[in-house]
């Protein structure tokens, strides 16, 4: 047999040893099904994420059996608006009883429709009445959100006339039939897929910091060295370990997001854009838990490496994280894509070759 074939064996030997002792670790195991949970029930977990930052993506949702108390007449003018939207009303006469219905939940909202007219001079409010920290109430008010303007709108027209010297301006808008992404659209491939694909290679390389940190602080890896595996042998092996579970997770996340309606192009190309971006964190933080011995201090520097790199991912068009938004949406040329993914694997090579010269340089080394 080789001595390439040798080693390869030897590196496959201590990765399988490494893959056994990770599956006993509760907190891997933790993150994993965290990730899993993430990916499963990804459609329901955005659209609750995305009404959060944006309540305007719930505008549309259609509020079964749900009912607003407008006290009023059915004269009034914004009354009249109320009828003419997708809301229930129910018409009352007195505060007291609509305030009992809402009270016990008979009615979703209570309305104080203004008592002036649109033709008058007084002021015209509007009281409206909403449940406390329910969805339903951003609902509801969404919902009122139109007839609101209308509302206003309609006053504005009919009180801006009799202002003195008054003339209207005309403005000539040209519609060029440019329409924006939705914000459920910016959110599943902007935030979601490159997080979660990305995330398995995130925790590779704290990982590998662990798997190395661990046999120096233990006093181990003199023992590791008495074997027949060499110390380039027995890194490569922990580091190869650490990068293949990688792809292996990000495409089971790709499936679960599949079935979840969420259509992937490019899914090879992605999952070799993970690999090898996984390598490269890998790889640097193999050569920093060489280089330091301890874990607490590596842990902190590949944190702090992590989060600069993430911070900048956005500022560049093809870095990783936006390689794998634009690949996944068919947003970006072929020539485009494999030039960027050349040079990512030009970078983990580079690594690959830095962390061979810490290792042989390593004072344990024997």
């Amino acid at each position: 047999m080789s001595k390439n074939g040798n080693s390869c064996r030897k590196m496959k030997t201590i990765a399988k040893k490494e893959f056994k002792e990770l599956m006993r670790e509760k907190t891997f195991i933790l993150a994993i099904i965290i990730q899993l949970f993430i990916a499963s029930f990804s459609t329901f977990l955005v659209i609750g994420l995305t009404s959060f930052y944006d309540p305007t993506t719930l505008g549309n949702i259609e509020m079964q059996g749900s009912s607003i108390a407008v006290v009023g007449t059915e004269e009034n003018e914004f009354y009249k608006l109320l009828q003419e939207s997708n809301l229930h009303t129910q018409l009352y006469t007195d505060f007291q009883m609509a305030y009992t219905d809402f009270y016990n939940h008979k009615v979703d909202a209570i309305i104080m429709t203004p008592l002036g007219s649109s033709g008058g001079t007084d002021l015209l409010n509007v009281d409206i009445y909403l449940p406390k920290s329910e969805i339903r109430a951003t609902i509801v008010s969404l919902q009122l959100k139109e007839p609101l303007e209308k509302y206003e709108q309609s006053v504005r027209d009919i009180r801006t006339q009799r202002l003195p010297g008054y003339t209207p301006i005309e403005f000539n808008i040209i519609k060029r039939g440019l329409r924006t992404t939705s914000t459920y659209f910016e959110f599943i491939y902007v935030a979601l897929l490159p997080l979660l694909i990305f995330t398995p290679a995130f925790i590779s390389g704290g990982l590998i910091i662990d798997f190395i940190t661990e046999e120096y602080e233990r006093k181990t890896m003199e023992m590791l060295l008495v074997s027949p595996a060499s110390m380039i042998e027995i890194i490569s092996g922990k580091a190869f370990m650490a990068i293949m579970i990688v792809p292996l997770q990000s495409s089971v996340w790709m499936l679960l997001l599949s079935m979840n309606r969420v259509s992937i192009d490019n899914s090879l190309q992605i999952l070799l854009v993970v690999t090898i971006i996984a390598a490269v964190l890998v790889l640097a933080s193999t050569t920093i838990a060489v280089l330091l011995k301890e874990r607490g201090v590596a842990q902190l520097l590949y944190s702090l490496i992590l989060i600069f790199l993430f911070m900048s991912s956005y500022l560049f068009t093809n870095s990783p994280l936006n390689l794998v938004t634009r690949l996944s949406i068919e947003s970006i040329g072929s020539l485009e894509a494999w030039t960027w993914i050349g040079i990512y694997m030009l970078v983990a090579i580079i690594l690959y070759l830095l962390m061979m010269i810490v290792v042989k340089r390593d004072p344990n080394n024997i």
